[in-house]
């Protein structure tokens, strides 16, 4: 790119005018989408875009011209290429008024990401409404970042979508996530939207599965809202011919995995007090000096009444990205809710398992289910003595269902 008509700040005077990009070498006629507009951004909305090629230039205009009084930021995203196929690395724009006021230095950025998976979204349109209902329009790069200069001051809906079907409107089943914004002139502001797509159905119980004797999991046919409450969802446990267990604790996935792993962490540093306590006797060393260096985790990172013991530690989740901690600073949603028993289940026993008040990824209430489960423990792990002996056997149980933990 060598220059543009107009130049950027300039006034366009003629409303029917083109805005043209001028290149030092030869373009090709090839463009992804077979379409040359394709390849542009005008921002306000206010027309349909076209445009056309020359040897070394792109040429873009509006059906119907532009409107008089606005300040218009016209893009030209990285996907224009010289003969070679050398494409072009960034997006380029320019922006010129139509006669109204000078350009402030406003800004609107952020990153569009993807709700379920936790990564950003190349490619997705953000539209930014105002008081005036004009639509700004913007594009994501490929690290789903957003942005929008010299914007005027106001109050502005901010949407980005997925535009599936090319029609740079948002689609009802296309996924889409909203926010509002309010910016001052010389704000720089930042967003962080998340998309989803549209839901109108309650998440449904699948599967009842027992990971140990004293830990059950419950998958359902849908995502489940991680910021939602687990203490708002009601598990009841029953049994024909007697008493079942209560469940005493229910957990989203990824408060399960953060539960494991604390417990884990506890154990293992009282391992770790205890091998220094052995060291320093058999070196004569003070107490002070191992204690000194060792923090313990506070009791209420473990089971409620089961710190004076160690215990085997609950059996890990596997299978879903949601359950691997420091996979994403962001809270991402699973499909599986997990609760931990007052008591042991019974072997060979059939359960029933009724859940309720369960909200999906979208915010939508009501979901849950009946479904059944049965508690079958793996073999003893004869290699190991003692309290290995109940570790491994939860492992196996883990094993058995499929959840490697």
């Amino acid at each position: 790119m060598i220059r543009t008509e107009p130049d950027t700040f300039a006034t366009m005077t003629d409303l029917n005018g083109r805005v043209r990009f001028y290149f030092d070498e030869r373009i090709s006629e090839q463009v992804p989408e077979g379409d040359f507009a394709a390849a542009v951004t005008v921002s306000p909305v206010t027309g349909e875009v076209r445009a056309s090629h020359g040897r070394s230039t792109i040429t873009v205009w509006l059906e119907g011209g532009f409107r008089p009084g606005l300040v218009y930021r016209v893009t030209l995203l990285p996907v224009v290429s010289d003969l070679f196929g050398n494409r072009m690395r960034q997006a380029f724009e320019v922006v010129f008024s139509t006669g109204g006021d000078a350009p402030t230095t406003a800004t609107l950025a952020g990153e569009i990401w993807d709700r379920v998976s936790g990564r950003s979204v190349n490619g997705a349109i953000v539209h930014a409404v105002g008081a005036d209902s004009l639509v700004h329009v913007a594009r994501t790069d490929d690290q789903g970042v957003f942005a929008f200069r010299y914007l005027p001051a106001g109050d502005f809906v901010v949407t980005g979508f997925q535009d599936q079907d090319r029609d740079r409107a948002v689609g009802p089943r296309e996924s889409q996530g909203s926010m509002p914004a309010s910016l001052a002139a010389g704000d720089t502001l930042l967003l962080d939207i998340p998309l989803l797509a549209p839901d109108t159905t309650a998440a449904v119980a699948g599967i009842g599965r027992a990971l140990d004797s004293l830990t059950i999991v419950v998958e359902f046919d849908d995502f489940l809202d991680p910021g939602a409450s687990s203490d708002q969802i009601s598990v009841q446990l029953t049994r024909e011919g007697g008493p079942a267990p209560l469940v005493a604790r229910v957990f989203h996935e990824p408060e399960y995995q953060r539960y494991v792993a604390q417990i884990a962490d506890s154990f293992a540093r009282i391992d770790s007090i205890a091998a220094a306590e052995a060291a320093a006797a058999a070196l004569a060393i003070g107490p002070d000096s191992v204690t000194d260096s060792v923090t313990v985790a506070p009791p209420d990172s473990v089971d409620a009444g089961v710190a004076a013991e160690p215990r085997p530690i609950p059996p890990r989740l596997t299978g879903s990205p949601a359950l691997q901690p420091g996979s994403s600073a962001r809270a991402r949603p699973g499909r599986r809710i997990v609760g931990r028993l007052d008591g042991p289940l019974e072997s060979g026993v059939e359960y029933q398992l009724r859940v309720t008040a369960v909200v999906n990824v979208n915010g939508l209430p009501g979901g849950g289910g009946d479904v059944t489960l049965t508690y079958a423990p793996p073999p003893p792990d004869t290699t190991r003595q003692g309290g290995d002996a109940a570790v491994g056997d939860s492992l196996a149980a883990a094993d058995t269902l499929g959840l490697r933990p």
